[in-house]
Parts: C-alpha cells; structure tokens; sequence
C-alpha cells in the first residue's frame, strides 16, 4: 500500500492512499503559516514526514526566533512551477536517485514531479510561489507538535525542515528551501529500508535540492 508523508496539520483534508506503486500520487497541503510542503507517495508500511540536512555553513538561524532568513541571491523560477519536472536533469535524475520513471501530478498549488528508481525509492520537487516563502515555516518554529529546524545552505539558499510527524529514521526526509523571499521548493524523499542511504535520507534530501539549485541557476 503506498504512504503518504504529510508535512502540514490538516492531513484530514485529503483523500486516501491508493495501492500500487504506479497510482501512489503526490500531494500538497496547507500548513499553518501559509507554507505549502510536498507529500511524495510511495511503497512502504510507515506513515511519515521528513526533513533534511546539508553540508554547507548556514546563514539561517539556529533558533525558533522566527529570525527569518532572507534569500540574498533570488531566483526567477516561474517557468518551473508548472513544469517541476525541468528542475531535473536526466543525468541529474540517474545521478541523484538512479530513476528510471518519474511522474508529474497536480498539487493544490503547483504540479510536483517525483522519480523513481526500480525500487520505488522515491524524490520529490516542486515550487510553491505565493505562499510566504520561508516565513510561513517559521511561523510554526514554535509549536508543541511535529518539528522545526533551521538546517545549513543549500547552495548558498537557507533551508528549513519542518513537519507534524518526524520520519527521519523511517526513510523519510522533505525541506523547503527559500528560492525567494516569498517562495520555497521543496525536496522529498521516501526509502525503502533496502536503500543504501535508509538511515540517512536527508543527505539525500540535500542532494536533490543541490542539483534543482544547479539547475535554477543555470535557469535564471
């Protein structure tokens, strides 16, 4: 049965799961604050939320102070928002995940493209323009239910997890990085327990928001 990770705190507002690795569909909720994260879809038995983490130094702030970090160097992204699945090469693709399918679905602001490997090990991207930016994460650094945390750089764009339900040791790992200062993407990932990088998914989280990065830059 495919899983859904829900990053929001109205997980009620959708609809249920479908079998199957082939009809497991992406979906966007909308979290208190006004920011939008992915749920990426696929096979296992866990219902999660994810997170992340990168290499690089940070200039977002360590604490929940809702000292929101600006986004110096902003991106024109609007030729990717309906088109999430451009933020990824194929080379890119292969490289990140080893995919060898992707799908692209409509969200409930902006489509959301995920690929796949032959396992159904899964990554997700999508844009989310108008709806605050980093802000609306940082709005929630405070609450006593899921988890915030103000994560390192991504390429030089502050980066935030945050979510209702913690699956970073089940798999499970989704930030949002500032493209500007009142939009975000999101990079998701969903393991399988036989993946190489199971117990750390958002090194591979951070990878994947690296490469649309890349390709954001090359893009602008």
């Amino acid at each position: 049965m495919a899983r859904r990770i829900v990053l929001d705190v109205i997980r009620d507002a959708a609809g249920s799961g479908v079998a199957g690795p082939e009809s497991a569909k992406p979906v966007a909720f909308a979290a208190a604050g006004g920011l939008l994260l992915l749920a990426v879809a696929a096979r296992s038995s866990n219902p999660e939320t994810p997170v992340p983490a990168t290499p690089e130094s940070s200039s977002a702030p360590t604490s929940t102070a809702h000292n929101v970090p600006k986004v110096s160097n902003p991106f024109d992204a609007a030729k990717y928002e309906q088109n999430p699945y451009a933020l990824l090469s194929d080379a890119q693709a292969t490289e990140v995940i080893k995919a060898v399918r992707h799908r692209q679905d409509q969200g409930l602001v902006a489509p959301l493209c995920t690929w796949y490997d032959d396992r159904d090990n899964s990554v997700g991207l999508g844009l989310l323009p108008g709806q605050g930016g980093l802000a609306g994460a940082y709005t929630n650094a405070d609450s006593e239910s899921g988890y915030f945390e103000a994560v390192p750089d991504v390429n030089g764009y502050p980066a935030v997890s945050a979510g209702t339900t913690d699956a970073r040791k089940r798999g499970g790992c989704q930030i949002a990085v500032g493209s500007k200062d009142d939009e975000t993407f999101t990079a998701s990932v969903l393991l399988d327990k036989s993946f190489p990088g199971y117990n750390d998914p958002c090194a591979l989280a951070a990878k994947t928001a690296a490469a649309a990065v890349t390709t954001l830059k090359a893009g602008a």
